[in-house]
């Protein structure tokens, strides 16, 4: 409707006049209201639409004014082009228009967590690439983690993503080789001086994971921080505090679960994984292994697809 005062009011009237006598049919009787107003380049005021409005309202329907706890709700949004009234409001998903917050290199798994820590990022206003690090033998999720970028790719508007992988089966033999109990740490280590790498081709900001504290042995505090220090890049854990039950439920939200849902563990993983590294016997550990010449060398093997609806083609990246 057109965006003055006595449009608006009669329409708000009309609205009240209606919602009043559903009320009645199931029984309630509505008594008391409030005008919820906001304006966006009009020649009056919230206030003014306020009270205008709500005195229209109040001596057509004969309801008293009650802006902490009304029994009826009346939103006025009146914008230079037009002016819209409702009685309810759905939430949305919030969070900030994608782009806005610059790129984040999200790590994903094929597990449930990890594609919903970089929808969360992505709920933040980050655009993301996806880097899946391709263990086989030791396990093979690269379809499950696909599927998962193209239910992501949903909620980019339009926009594709870049599903990076990285081989690193050279990397765990070499790791189990010499440190087998430090497997998990160490091959962690691995991915996030890797991620370093791929994170400055894609012009990313930060590298984004799937932890939540606790879940699992190799998630404790003390891992963490062995597995981090000194890595020199921004490291997010969107999940950090969050338990697995809110993990699947937001999983299922976003359309993640059923892909991800049946999951098989790494064969890398030893039987009595460490799960209170010493964060200087692990750096010690890195430096004589060599892992950052290693992720170096791994990182050049990457391949990045765009995905959005469909496929397109794989394309190796020239180094």
């Amino acid at each position: 409707m057109p965006s003055n005062l006595e449009d608006i009011s009669r329409a708000a009237v009309e609205v009240a006049a209606k919602t009043m006598e559903r009320a009645m049919q199931s029984g309630a009787a509505i008594q008391t209201f409030a005008i919820r107003p906001r304006r966006f380049g009009v020649p009056f005021s919230s206030v003014e639409i306020g009270q205008k409005v709500g005195e229209a309202v109040r001596l057509a329907t004969g309801a008293s004014v009650n802006l902490r706890d009304p029994q009826m709700e009346i939103f006025v949004e009146a914008r230079r082009e037009g002016t819209y009234i409702f009685t309810e409001v759905t939430p949305g998903l919030g969070g900030l228009p994608i782009g806005s917050q610059g790129r984040m290199l999200a790590m994903i798994s094929g597990g449930i967590d990890s594609p919903v820590a970089a929808w969360m990022m992505m709920r933040r206003g980050c655009t993301v690439s996806l880097l899946h690090f391709d263990s086989r033998p030791y396990a093979d999720s690269i379809d499950q983690s696909k599927r998962c970028v193209q239910v992501l790719a949903e909620w980019t508007c339009g926009r594709k993503i870049n599903f990076i992988t990285v081989p690193i089966k050279k990397g765990i033999e070499k790791i189990q080789m010499h440190y087998p109990r430090a497997t998990c740490i160490l091959c962690r280590r691995l991915m996030y001086r890797i991620a370093a790498q791929v994170m400055e081709k894609e012009g990313a900001l930060g590298v984004v994971t799937g932890y939540s504290m606790g879940q699992v042995a190799s998630q404790t505090a003390e891992n963490i921080l062995a597995e981090q220090a000194a890595i020199g890049v921004p490291i997010y854990h969107p999940l950090i505090a969050m338990d697995k039950s809110e993990i699947i439920d937001l999983a299922r939200k976003i359309g993640t679960y059923e892909v991800t849902m049946v999951t098989k563990s790494c064969t890398a993983v030893p039987n009595k994984p460490m799960t209170r590294a010493e964060k200087e016997e692990i750096l010690q550990a890195e430096e004589y292994l060599d892992l950052v010449s290693m992720a170096r060398a791994l990182a050049s093997e990457m391949t990045v697809t765009r995905i959005g609806y469909e496929l397109d083609s794989i394309v190796r990246i020239d180094q």
